[in-house]
């Protein structure tokens, strides 16, 4: 690991989704553990604790994710626009939380397991599945749809939408009427550090059955609803 973290200090995000040799080292490297997020990220040497001054609570993410977002958010305040992380990594038992409270929620409207799945899975990931495992996407200023609906938002949303990729962040759930993609519904919170999340994901379809994905309410629907094909691959191609 020591020798990846050197490697990559001398690689640009595009040159490290593209080196061979980094990609080959990246995927050997990462165990299912890490992919399923049952490690502890804030042991992890890894992950970086955000500085109060672009987060209001504790969050967690990679030191790469961190050093771009931190670019990212220099250059958008330079054009007034102020960019926050409300969310970034979450462990296999907080996503676990996470999803039991909506499971338990949905019980009381919905008989079919598969149903209840389906629902919760519009905006929230099944542990175990989620990108917000790997310390490389983070949800920015809010997760509510109606905060990029009003003026700020949609202010942030168009600065990002134009500005991101040149920092290695992308929006991997966009629109799917717009794009060829299945899974969540379109979130313009979310941004994905793709110079780690593409390898992760790579990794994450070579090393993860639908038996790992297990220990939590409503697991057993995982297969039949098909999740690492429809929603841990479900993002906007195009930014992949």
């Amino acid at each position: 690991m020591i020798v990846l973290v050197f490697l990559l200090s001398f690689l640009n995000p595009f040159e490290k989704t593209n080196n061979y040799f980094v990609q080959q080292i990246i995927q050997t490297e990462v165990t299912k553990e890490f992919l399923l997020g049952k490690f502890d990220y804030k042991k992890d040497n890894r992950f970086v604790l955000i500085d109060r001054k672009w987060s209001s609570k504790d969050i967690y993410v990679q030191k790469q994710t961190y050093k771009a977002f931190i670019k990212m958010a220099d250059a958008a305040k330079k054009d007034g626009v102020n960019l926050k992380i409300v969310s970034g990594t979450r462990s296999f038992k907080e996503q676990k939380v996470i999803w039991e409270k909506k499971w338990k929620l949905n019980e009381k409207k919905h008989n079919e397991q598969t149903e209840i799945t389906l629902n919760i899975l519009k905006f929230s990931s099944m542990p175990g599945s989620s990108r917000h495992h790997w310390g490389t996407d983070i949800d920015i200023n809010s997760v509510e749809e109606e905060y990029f609906e009003k003026e700020e938002g949609k202010k942030i949303y168009e600065w990002l939408f134009k500005n991101a990729p040149k920092y290695g962040f992308h929006q991997v759930y966009t629109n799917k009427n717009l794009t060829n993609r299945e899974g969540y519904e379109e979130e313009k919170w979310h941004w994905s550090y793709m110079a780690l999340s593409g390898l992760y994901l790579e990794s994450y379809i070579k090393k993860i059955n639908y038996s790992d994905i297990t220990g939590f309410l409503g697991s057993e629907t995982a297969k039949d609803i098909d999740i690492i094909k429809k929603y841990v691959q479900g993002i906007d191609k195009l930014k992949n």
